[in-house]
């Protein structure tokens, strides 16, 4: 039984680490399948922008007087809006494509400016004339100025763009020419792109996924209108920043609290620098492990309940044997001498008792074993068992010695006996030996008596007077 109850305790503990192990690698494997999908449409505007970006310094390198000759630059951003025109056309998800020019070189609205229409094809657009705003303004011009200031390509941050009344984000790269600015091309996707990618993820039952700028802020959340993110979720966005980028760097599956829920966090860094995570219930990952700790009290239960009932029918087998004749199925003399224990007990108690003891002997039994064998003499044993049985029930009979048998008898009077005595001897009369052995009956002798108040002090008292009387009848029974 402790050994079930430890493999069990075993078998627990290690399901329990299998389900956290199991867990994360989930965890993991959704965030990083999500995250490749994601950045294969990242790095598909990447790589048309880095084509139209390889195109346009070709083309300035390759030409003299670029910037002062009217015919040579109308040709050039000729060739550039077709280049412009074909990239953008296989190009999943981006909704413009630009190349602008440094103002200082042909005035401050040159350029190509190509924008989706709602048929699918792309239709050029007036460029915005970046003199009118300022430098800081990056939702008419951070799109140009950004790229420019940090010399390199740039994923910008998700910005609202006033002039298409549209969300989006910008892949960047600043053109330049022996370190003077040329200008920038780019391209734009709406965020729902990204949005829709991390709405779709589905982890376990209420799991869900969001996404955090590099500056830790939130870009979407399930749990919150984009209106609402940055009034509600920005106040709180430092410590699950730190949480998000600990489980980045450590790719690790981190604990945090949100909302007064634990939970649990996977976090893949995308290709523009923007944290993708995806997260989940500590209640809902621990599901698996409270059915498990619910079968296995279960099981446990019914484990002690069997155990149980195997040890008290064990327990009721081990009383039989100890205190029952294997052989006639009386109570043995352990059976017998508890049985004497406890009316003596009872006499010294000044109870009132009132019993009778009726001894039982088979006659001629030694004969019979020397005649027949030890097996007959067996079956002779078991068939006065069986007659003592018949008249007195096994429950108040006892064999006490090898042909020797004691009946108490509580609470019963001298008719009473006279009558169980006659029906004994009738049982004897109809008794025939078993096998082929001669046709005699199975004969015993009775020895009876009473317990008297007055004179006996213990049992033994009555006993020895039945005793005497059942030798006195087998003496009677071998002289006839």
């Amino acid at each position: 039984m402790i050994s079930a109850l430890v493999v069990m305790g075993v078998a627990m503990f290690s399901y329990n680490r299998f389900i956290e192990k199991d867990s994360e690698q989930i965890m993991k494997l959704i965030c990083s399948e999500k995250k490749q999908q994601i950045d294969e449409k990242l790095l598909n505007i990447e790589q048309s922008v880095n084509t139209i970006y390889h195109f346009a310094v070709e083309q300035i390198n390759d030409s003299e007087d670029l910037w002062q000759d009217d015919l040579k630059f109308d040709e050039h951003i000729e060739r550039m809006e077709e280049v412009l025109e074909t990239t953008v056309k296989y190009t999943d998800g981006a909704v413009t494509v630009y190349y602008r020019l440094n103002p200082e070189l042909r005035g401050s609205s040159q350029g190509i400016w190509l924008v989706r229409e709602e048929d699918g094809t792309f239709k050029e657009n007036p460029v915005t004339d970046i003199s009118e705003f300022s430098k800081d303004d990056v939702e008419h011009v951070g799109w140009y100025y950004t790229p420019v200031e940090k010399g390199e390509a740039v994923w910008m941050n998700p910005y609202y763009n006033q002039n298409l009344d549209l969300e989006m984000i910008s892949y960047v790269i600043p053109v330049f020419q022996e370190g003077k600015v040329i200008g920038v091309v780019g391209m734009d996707i709406t965020t729902e792109l990204l949005y829709d990618n991390t709405k779709s993820v589905v982890v376990y039952d209420t799991g869900y996924a969001f996404l955090l700028d590099e500056e830790g802020k939130f870009l979407y959340h399930p749990e919150m209108k984009n209106s609402n993110i940055s009034d509600h979720f920005n106040r709180e966005h430092a410590y699950l920043y730190e949480k998000s980028l600990l489980a980045e760097q450590n790719r690790t599956v981190e604990t945090y609290t949100w909302n007064h829920q634990n939970k649990r966090m996977a976090v893949e860094k995308l290709s523009n620098g923007m944290l993708f995570t995806v997260c989940v219930s500590e209640e809902e990952i621990q599901q698996p492990r409270r059915r498990m700790f619910t079968n296995t009290v279960i099981l446990i239960t019914l484990v002690i309940l069997v155990f149980m009932l195997v040890t008290i029918q064990v327990t009721k087998v081990m009383l039989r044997l100890t205190y029952t004749d294997i052989l006639t199925g009386l109570g043995n003399r352990t059976a017998y001498r508890e049985a004497v224990d406890s009316l003596n007990e009872r006499l010294r108690n000044k109870e009132t008792v009132r019993f009778a003891v009726v001894v039982v002997d088979i006659n001629n039994l030694k004969e019979m074993n020397d005649s027949y064998g030890h097996v007959y003499g067996d079956e002779l044993i078991q068939g006065a068992a069986d007659i003592v049985k018949r008249v007195w029930g096994s429950k108040a009979s006892f064999r006490i010695g090898g042909d020797e048998f004691v009946v108490i008898l509580q609470n019963t009077d001298e008719k009473k006996l006279q009558k169980d005595l006659k029906a004994l001897e009738e049982e004897m009369q109809r008794s025939k030996r078993m096998s082929a052995l001669p046709d005699e009956r199975i004969e015993m002798a009775v020895g009876t008596d009473f317990y008297h108040a007055k004179t006996d002090e213990s049992y033994e008292d009555v006993f020895r007077r039945a005793d005497e009387a059942m030798y006195e009848d087998k003496k009677r029974k071998k002289e006839k």
